[in-house]
């Protein structure tokens, strides 16, 4: 049997913004998985809401032709579903295969006759495809490139020992470096660095490499740590950019040569 192999075009929106979702133009191409192979009577492309099987919606009928390029637009959506896109729905396309002696396997069911049923073993085939409704990061809502601006400390694990916790100021300069870095200073109060965050606009997760944050030397603590760096944490939750609400957090080890102090979270909003 033909086995479609649909894939998102990087040419359109590759998610639905949450802030703006009667924007969205998303594109995405209609292949086979076997281009070389016995080729189907026709694809008919079919999508569902919120991986709901019992509501399959129409999108584009009679496709013949492969590899096409299809488009999929707010309206699209609106017209099939009844509703704008909201925070948290998702859109799944597939296509239902006929085959040349007529018989027809649907994309989507609810009994156990899929046609992308167990083709788990089958490298790089995705005989489907989703757009989800995200909150879409755009840093100039965080202000503009180069600026400078107060974000509010929404939680300070680090205590005081930042100069940010406690007895501390309510809120931090933070720096918008570019379309995915923030900068922010960071360390004892002698000793500031300028620590940068960079976030993936494909998840909105935040990563900091391993930067020196200052000097806790005896001053400090009465005790010579020496330099003591952070790195975020391997965690996505924990460690994001939440662009609907502005908000900027991460989650952080900070070592010294002796050891590790453990881990601490830091969430600043515009």
């Amino acid at each position: 049997m033909p086995l479609p192999q649909l894939s998102v075009d990087p040419t359109g929106n590759a998610a639905i913004s949450a802030q703006e979702p009667t924007e969205f133009v998303g594109k995405f191409v209609v292949g086979l998985y076997y281009p070389d192979d016995v080729k189907p009577t026709k694809l008919d492309i079919v999508i569902i809401k919120n991986n709901d099987k019992t509501k399959i919606k129409s999108l584009q009928k009679d496709v013949t032709v492969y590899p096409s390029t299809l488009t999929i637009t707010a309206a699209q959506i609106k017209q099939l579903f009844g509703a704008d896109s909201e925070l948290g729905d998702s859109y799944t396309i597939g296509a239902d295969i006929t085959t040349k002696d007529g018989k027809v396997y649907p994309a989507f069911s609810t009994a156990a006759n899929q046609n992308n049923n167990n083709i788990g073993s089958l490298a790089g085939a995705t005989p489907t495809i989703t757009f989800s409704t995200i909150c879409v990061f755009n840093m100039t809502d965080y202000g503009a490139i180069g600026s400078t601006a107060p974000f509010t400390v929404v939680n300070d694990e680090w205590d005081g020992d930042d100069g940010l916790g406690i007895g501390a100021p309510a809120t931090l300069p933070v720096t918008i470096v570019d379309a995915t870095h923030f900068s922010i200073k960071w360390g004892p109060a002698n000793d500031l660095h300028d620590i940068v965050l960079e976030v993936n606009p494909l998840n909105n997760s935040v990563k900091v490499a391993k930067q020196v944050i200052g000097d806790y030397g005896a001053a400090v603590y009465g005790a010579n740590y020496g330099p003591a760096s952070i790195a975020s944490v391997n965690n996505n939750t924990a460690n994001n950019v939440a662009p609907c609400d502005l908000t900027l957090s991460i989650q952080f080890e900070v070592t010294v040569a002796a050891g590790s102090f453990g881990d601490y979270n830091l969430t600043l909003k515009k």
